[in-house]
């Protein structure tokens, strides 16, 4: 895992519709969790507790793999990819029940 740069963080924290201070503080603590599966864990779980938009959530993932694909290549693992489950919508782990 590689440390992600302070401009490359700006630029993630700037994109449309994401909210910067989620992004700049989820993304400064990358690599805490260990592995880029745990940080992935740990995402999914701050966006459901702090109910975290798509945009948010697909810009701190693009840190994460970004933080971690060094590592991946240099131990020949090919990329795979995490689909956020609701592209272009509010982003939920679980299904909402209408009652």
């Amino acid at each position: 895992m590689r440390s992600l740069s302070l401009n490359e963080i700006v630029n993630l924290a700037s994109q449309n519709g994401v909210s910067r201070r989620d992004v700049e503080d989820f993304l400064d603590t990358v690599g805490q969790a260990g592995t880029e599966e745990g940080a992935l864990l740990n995402l999914y779980y701050d966006a459901r507790l702090y109910d975290w938009d798509i945009s948010t959530v697909q810009a701190i993932e693009a840190g994460i793999r970004s933080a971690y694909t060094e590592e991946a290549v240099n131990l020949g693992i090919n990329e795979k990819r995490i689909g956020t489950p609701l592209p272009g919508a509010h982003y939920s782990l679980w299904p909402q029940r209408n009652f």
